[in-house]
């Protein structure tokens, strides 16, 4: 026996089916949608300045008002991500903004790039729409102004201090050797020859994995796969834009910073110059000697080794950068000396707490913002 044909419902009003098919248009041609998003922005301003020029004296300002309402509206249903939400209200705006869109649509001469095979869901144009009204959505603004600080930055300021280097030290104990391999939570270490200024290269954990499973694994043939490739070294001052370049021009992800005199001073790798511009995208749990704890009263304990750079992203504050790279040397440098546990010091709306100290270093300190002070 034939199915039963579903007679379709006629739609509720004229208006509708022809919307529908009008937001599949835009959602098949986004460049299309694109220009006419520029348009309807650019004649919601010329219509502000024509109101605000021609109205009479009288009702100048109502109108003028009004006029930047309307703009406002526009810009606040893009900006607050609406037009992206599952829900009614969602479906509602993005229908109003369809309309307004639509006679500049279908003015603009057809988009080259559309074809009969296109089939992208309508909701996309609605994205398109949302992204195009605001002139520069902040994640994406933030996103370019770090690009451009690439050019400030230094190797030194987002590197890994020589103290906190995790590496391996080819001359100790093989059993040793061997945990370390199996344990770590990095895909490739250093491996030196007794101090970090003797590196021999970079091994891989994937080029060791099977040999070290199998028993395999000798002395000899780490050092041989860690010298696979020559270590690089790149000079302190180095820009995080010049490094971002040698790192793409080699092929490689990790270079050894060091001083005019040769000394390695840290570790610089791919991820920290790409989370200067995106932020923290690693999936690796963060490691203990980064850790920031946060406590009742609101203060916070903080490493002596982080950076100032990293602490004031972490926490939105603005300890000053222009000078000692990290905590602790910002704390000895306003000191003038090597701090005892419980010094208490202030550096702008600050106040810092020394709480640990050793090896001439502060370990951790504690640091509580003041209220309304910069």
């Amino acid at each position: 026996m034939p199915a039963l044909r579903i007679r379709r419902r006629a739609p509720a009003t004229l208006h509708e089916p022809w919307i529908s098919r009008l937001r599949r248009r835009m959602g098949n041609e986004p460049r299309r949608t694109r220009l006419a998003v520029m348009c309807l922005r650019a004649s919601v301003l010329a219509g502000l300045l024509a109101c605000v020029a021609l109205a009479p004296e009288s009702s100048r300002l109502p109108v003028a008002i009004a006029a930047a309402a309307g703009l406002a509206l526009l810009v606040m249903l893009s900006g607050s991500g609406l037009l992206r939400r599952d829900g009614a209200m969602s479906a509602q705006a993005a229908f109003a903004v369809a309309w307004l869109v639509a006679p500049f649509f279908l003015l603009l001469p057809l988009s080259g790039g559309a074809t009969a095979d296109e089939t992208r869901d309508s909701s996309e144009a609605i994205a398109d729409i949302a992204d195009a009204l605001v002139t520069e959505p902040a994640e994406r603004q933030g996103m370019v102004e770090a690009l451009l600080e690439l050019e400030q930055k230094r190797v030194e300021d987002v590197m890994v201090p020589r103290s906190e280097i995790d590496g391996i030290d080819i001359t100790s104990d093989w059993d040793e050797i061997s945990g370390r391999l199996r344990d770590t939570p990095h895909t490739r270490m250093p491996l030196f020859d007794g101090d970090l200024d003797r590196v021999y290269g970079i091994v891989h954990m994937r080029l060791v994995a099977n040999e070290l499973a199998s028993g395999r694994l000798t002395r000899e043939r780490l050092r041989e796969i860690a010298t696979r490739r020559e270590a690089l070294f790149t000079p302190e001052g180095t820009t995080l834009y010049d490094q971002l370049l040698r790192f793409r021009r080699l092929r490689r992800r990790i270079a050894f910073v060091v001083d005019e005199y040769g000394d390695l001073q840290g570790l610089v790798t791919l991820e920290d110059i790409l989370e200067e511009v995106v932020g923290e995208f690693t999936t690796q749990a963060a490691p203990q000697l980064g850790r920031i704890d946060v406590r009742a009263d609101g203060s916070h304990v903080v490493p002596g080794a982080l950076s100032l750079r990293e602490i004031n992203r972490r926490l939105g504050w603005k300890l000053p950068v222009d000078g000692p790279r990290t905590l602790s040397g910002l704390i000895v440098e306003q000191l003038e000396s090597i701090p005892e546990p419980g010094a208490i010091l202030r550096v702008g709306a600050s106040v810092i707490e020394v709480l640990q100290v050793a090896d001439n270093a502060v370990r951790t300190a504690r640091i509580r913002q003041v209220p309304g002070e910069e």
